[in-house]
């Protein structure tokens, strides 16, 4: 039984250290929004990073049904623009079960849209919060 509960309790550091640096950004009754700040790449007015985003209820994509997605993304501070380089859903939260979809394409330049996910991560990762 010993054996057992050391197992689990590696099981559970194991998960929360591969998200320990990620930051809370923002929960609705819809979704828990989620930025590493430590990994971000910062060139200027532009920065990189990475998002994860779970949903409280399974969202639908491609015939794909999921709890979460992660992405990486590129924003302008200044102009208040952002580009996605990569973007993948998974079928567990915390990007748990193996993506079902990527798109590793980096997208053209757009406008962020207000009180959208990307406008809560472009305030915290350009500190506008």
């Amino acid at each position: 039984m010993k054996q057992f509960t050391l197992l689990c309790a590696l099981c559970v550091l194991s998960v929360s250290n591969a998200y320990a640096d990620w930051q809370l950004v923002k929960e609705t009754r819809d979704y828990i929004l989620y930025v590493d700040l430590d990994a971000a790449e910062k060139n200027g007015d532009l920065i990189k990073v990475a998002s994860s985003q779970d949903f409280h209820r399974v969202q639908n994509l491609a015939e794909h049904a999921y709890l979460s997605s992660k992405s990486f993304t590129e924003f302008d501070c200044v102009k208040i623009l952002m580009r996605q380089m990569t973007f993948s859903i998974f079928p567990e939260n915390m990007a748990n079960g193996g993506a079902l979809l990527s798109d590793d394409l980096p997208k053209d330049w757009t406008p962020i849209a207000k009180g959208t996910a990307a406008e809560f991560v472009w305030q915290r990762a350009c500190g506008k919060d």
